[in-house]
């Protein structure tokens, strides 16, 4: 299920929707202050994150 997440709360290994297609957050990193994040995936260029996205995360098995 979906979520409506802040750059705050994103994580890596989350999914967001890009262009029609589901992107895996790879890796992260801060854009000067923790309301922006520059978020990067396999195979397409860098996104920075300034406002609030619908993302999706995998269960985590416990």
């Amino acid at each position: 299920m979906g979520a409506t997440r802040p750059p705050s709360d994103v994580r890596i290994g989350d999914f967001i929707l890009l262009d029609g297609q589901y992107q895996r957050v790879q890796d992260m990193r801060s854009a000067g202050t923790p309301a922006h994040r520059v978020l990067h995936f396999a195979g397409r260029a860098p996104l920075i994150m300034r406002e609030a996205l619908t993302t999706y995360r995998p269960l985590e098995h416990r």
